[in-house]
């Protein structure tokens, strides 16, 4: 390109000088025009990319690069296929914007992030134009996979509503008749005993009554399943609630001589997390890990943060593993599913309402085969960052 640059360059070293209007009719003499304009541009709370009509990058401020994960910092001149070569179609929607008329305003588009979970993002493109010529343009942008989450996790809400509110008149409909099969079955049990019957009927009056108060724990707890959670955050650490678990967990097999060792990073930062909620995620899986490794088992549970390149922790991972027999292959892809169980006499809730309350606090949950065989939970819930993000 040639003429003269429209705008001066991030990173530039050069001095000048211009003049600025201070006040009505007043002049006020700039030093270094490029280190104000620098400071206004890393200073805006949105990520901002210049591309001239070459489509070479001129300026990315920190934001821009936090965002987008790139390398700092970011050479002036270079082409913005370079640049942004992990987000190829960020990068064409500038170089097709050099050329048109009508750039796209409050637009959203998915870009990709080191950890492959994705990020969304709202944009506007605007042209930058001296002296009625244009000379390249301006991405204006902001992260929005918060947002992006919250919505999603409202739009959730509203269909566990819709779930519950079925569900509740489902199972209204279902204990109302378990109560009639119970009322009766204690009152053939009673007449059945006044009238000296055989153990064979006794028994088989007392199985009624087992299956009915079996099916009723069923319902009462697929009713609590599909009830929509409301979380109340507070930052703390993610051992307290594990150490509360982990205390439920072993009064429930007192006589156990279970092996438990635990290893928490100190620099695992606090969480915002439902700490009755998530003591309820671990006391389900430290059980299950208990039954599963019988009396003289070994469980361990390391707490530890998720670093990312060059940034602050961007989440903390739980891993409870056990040395116990391990979940069936065939099965191992359905444990979260709701009624899903290797337990006899289980209900399959519990790992299922486990994923609805990590997934309520935008985190993860899996489960694979550990590295000395038995099972491994992995957790992992993100840690809050503020960056003034938002729609706007």
């Amino acid at each position: 390109m040639t003429g003269r640059s429209f705008a001066p360059r991030l990173g530039s070293e050069g001095s000048s000088t211009g003049r600025a209007l201070d006040g009505p009719g007043k002049e006020c003499l700039l030093d270094g025009p490029d280190v104000f304009f620098r400071g206004v541009v890393e200073g805006m709370r949105c990520g901002i990319v210049t591309v001239d009509q070459e489509g070479c990058v001129l300026t990315v401020n920190e934001l821009a690069r936090e965002i987008l994960e790139l390398d700092t910092p970011v050479e002036a001149g270079r082409p913005v296929r370079d640049v942004l070569a992990r987000h190829p179609r960020l990068a064409e929607v500038l170089i097709d914007a050099l050329e048109m008329s009508q750039l796209p305003n409050r637009a959203e588009m998915e870009i990709r992030s080191r950890e492959d979970d994705g990020r969304t993002i709202g944009f506007t493109i605007s042209p930058i134009v001296a002296e009625g010529q244009q000379h390249g343009v301006a991405l204006f942008f902001k992260d929005l996979t918060q947002v992006e989450r919250q919505e999603e996790q409202e739009r959730l809400r509203d269909r566990l509503a819709a779930l519950g509110q079925m569900a509740a008149s489902l199972a209204h409909e279902i204990r109302n008749p378990l109560a009639s099969i119970e009322v009766m079955a204690t009152l053939l049990r009673r007449k059945l005993a006044r009238c000296g019957a055989g153990d064979d009927a006794l028994v088989s009056v007392e199985k009624i009554a087992a299956e009915v108060a079996r099916l009723n724990q069923t319902v009462t707890r697929g009713l609590e399943f599909a009830r929509p959670i409301a979380p109340e955050m507070q930052l703390r650490p993610l051992a307290a609630a594990l150490d509360e678990a982990l205390a439920e967990a072993r009064a429930r097999f007192a006589g156990s001589r279970v092996t438990v060792e635990r290893s928490y990073e100190a620099a695992a930062p606090n969480v915002e997390h439902d700490p009755t909620l998530m003591r309820q995620v671990f006391t389900n899986i430290l059980v299950n890990a208990y039954q599963a490794v019988g009396e003289t088992g070994r469980i361990e549970i390391d707490v530890r943060p998720v670093a990312r390149p060059e940034r602050q922790p961007g989440a903390v991972e739980v891993v409870i593993r056990d040395d116990g027999p391990g979940i069936p292959p065939e099965v191992r892809d359905k444990i979260f599913y709701p009624f899903v169980t290797t337990k006899e006499g289980g209900s399959g809730i519990g790992l299922a309402m486990a994923r609805k309350i990590i997934e309520c606090h935008h985190g993860m949950i899996d489960v694979a085969v550990g590295e000395r065989g038995g099972t491994a939970f992995t957790l992992r819930l993100p840690v809050a960052v503020d960056h003034g993000q938002g729609r706007g």
